[in-house]
């Protein structure tokens, strides 16, 4: 496998290895748990809404599987259970790693049209690497709501001092 090829297999294990890291220490009330309910997103919700995208931008635009993917509903899901979604953090990285290690170097430089308006045509070595900051900037989101859960106790004494 071409180095490029590697860096992005090992990417992914590490972004997948962290976000199995937070779900370990969580339970599924904790899952579905949102800081301002209505207002913002539990991390089951976070954690559907990565895989989802990286099933897209990988598995269908890399990889040619059409995933089928309902980007609106990743945000509407309600009820998640630790165990379904590692199952699904499983399948959906093993995937990964086996489309990217199929992948040349020249299918990096294929360019795909633009998937949403704000975007413009791309190769598909940006859709990795866009995928690879979305988890990023996502991981942040999905550490800080479990800080907020751990500390749920303290907003909700200063709450009551107003």
């Amino acid at each position: 496998m071409e180095p490029e090829l590697e860096e992005y297999v090992k990417g992914f294990d590490n972004l997948h290895k962290q976000i199995d890291s937070i779900m370990s220490f969580m339970s599924d009330e904790e899952l579905n748990w949102s800081p301002i309910p209505n207002e913002s997103n539990s991390p089951g919700i976070i954690i559907t809404h990565l895989l989802g995208a990286e099933s897209f931008r990988i598995h269908q635009l890399a990889g040619g599987i059409d995933v089928k993917r309902d980007r609106d509903s990743e945000f509407t899901v309600q009820n998640y259970k630790i165990e379904e979604l590692n199952k699904k953090l499983n399948t959906v990285s093993t995937l990964t790693n086996k489309i990217l290690q199929s992948l040349k170097l020249n299918d990096l430089n294929r360019i795909h049209p633009s998937v949403r308006e704000y975007e413009k045509d791309e190769s598909i070595r940006w859709h990795i690497i866009h995928t690879i900051e979305h988890f990023g900037l996502h991981l942040g989101h999905l550490t800080l709501t479990k800080q907020m859960y751990d500390n749920r106790h303290i907003f909700r004494k200063q709450n009551r001092k107003k």
